[in-house]
């Protein structure tokens, strides 16, 4: 009997095959390397590049193709979840100093990257995206592993909303700094209303669609009585029904005659989640928390694994590239990134006083990236059609590298700040 057929062939239920083997293969693998004190996540991404690598070997890495709404869909969850963290009442008394930290260290990123690879020879307009593409910090390692090491403390109460706000400021960084390095490499006069414009729409539109999504779970949330038996299932509908919605809306866009607007998968469902956290009381919050927690660990695993996996078949699959000028860009750029990070949060940190643990280890925490980057290195590729390549390849070995490190340097600083309860 034949389980994979040949490369012609489309049959998703030979992706679903694929699936079930990254889940349980990932389950394994980081269960294996969480006891030698290496994070479950890095398992997880280990898992991916090794069937990934395999579907490679066989000519079967097409059926990566079929998985992408599952990584949709689980960044998704995974963006829910932030925003449900976003409690105004608790960000009352630390909400600038969050604000400020966000908007410092992303910009002082964007900085160091450009002005770095730039004087190592790589042209402005290339130089400005790497430098926007630098500013995202993958949530999904970070929300993971603060909630499997039960952390709490100033560090975890600033980081969590931090990085949910990190990809507000990225989407405007990043839809800006393109703006201008299209500007620049076709050679007109910069029209600062079309810099600016998409990714203000982009904001907009994903802030309305979110709060829309989240009026309409909460409400059902609220008319759910506590005595009742299906008050779980109910949450948890709602959620999956939430996440979905919002994300489908992000991925297909709007559009409304002749206008139209695209919006962000990790935004959108995360303003449904501040949304959704905000309007409920605090026991129910707590209670459609845990309902969905039950429901979320597979799709996550499934996260990890499949983004391993892209990233092998990805770069297995460049050829086009110059290896010479690559190595020393992706070098300049995983050794940039870390200095951004690691400074605009220290020195964000001195501005707003903040207390030592943040001042020393919130930097390292935000070494993550992944999903959000990618997405920005694959929309470069299609406006910059002679160094998109050089691009891409960059962004995903770099995102390889901070894959693997990204939750190890996480966990650090979560145990050298003392908030961890295990």
């Amino acid at each position: 009997m034949q389980l994979l057929s040949t490369i012609q062939s489309t049959n998703p239920y030979e992706s679903l095959i694929v699936l079930g083997a990254f889940i349980v293969v990932g389950l394994f693998l980081g269960g294996i390397v969480e006891k030698i004190k290496i994070p479950y996540i890095t398992g997880y991404i280990l898992s991916g590049l090794l069937i990934g690598g395999i579907l490679v070997l066989f000519n079967f890495h097409h059926l990566i193709t079929d998985l992408e709404v599952v990584s949709a869909v689980a960044l998704g969850f995974i963006a829910y979840g932030i925003g449900r963290e976003l409690i105004f009442t608790k960000l009352r008394n630390t909400g600038l100093e969050i604000i400020v930290l966000t908007i410092v260290q992303a910009f002082l990123t964007t900085l160091v990257v450009t002005v770095g690879l730039i004087l190592i020879g790589i042209s402005v307009p290339v130089a400005l995206i790497f430098g926007a593409i630098a500013t995202a910090t993958e949530p999904a390692s970070i929300m993971l592993l603060t909630k499997k090491m039960k952390t709490r403390g100033p560090l975890t109460d600033t980081l969590i909303p931090l990085v949910g706000l990190d990809d507000a400021v990225g989407i405007i960084i990043f839809g800006v700094l393109l703006s201008i390095a299209k500007t620049l490499e076709v050679g007109t006069s910069l029209n600062f209303f079309h810099i600016l414009k998409d990714p203000i729409l982009e904001l907009v539109f994903s802030v309305i669609v979110g709060i829309l999504a989240g009026l309409m779970v909460a409400a059902v949330a609220k008319r759910t009585k506590n005595s009742n038996s299906e008050k779980n299932d109910i949450f948890l509908t709602m959620s999956v029904f939430g996440v979905f919605l919002t994300v489908a809306i992000a991925k297909i866009g709007l559009n409304f005659g002749d206008f139209s607007v695209h919006l962000s998968p990790i935004l959108t469902p995360m303003i449904l989640g501040v949304t959704v956290t905000n309007t409920l009381s605090s026991t129910k919050a707590h209670d459609l928390e845990i309902a969905v927690d039950k429901f979320v660990p597979p799709i996550l695993i499934a996260f990890f694994t499949i983004a391993g996996a892209e990233l092998i078949i990805a770069l297995l699959g460049q050829t086009e590239i110059v290896f010479g000028v690559m190595a020393t860009v992706t070098v300049g750029y995983i050794v940039l990134r870390i200095i951004g990070k690691v400074l605009g949060a220290y020195i964000g940190a001195r501005m707003m006083k903040s207390v030592d643990s943040i001042r020393k280890y919130l930097g390292i925490s935000l070494l993550p990236q992944a999903g959000v980057a990618l997405g920005m290195a694959y929309q470069a590729r299609v406006d910059f059609p002679s160094q998109g390549v050089t691009i891409l390849i960059v962004v995903l070995i770099a995102t390889l590298f901070y894959a693997l490190i990204g939750p190890i340097g996480v966990k650090y600083a979560l145990v050298k700040s003392k908030e961890s309860q295990i």
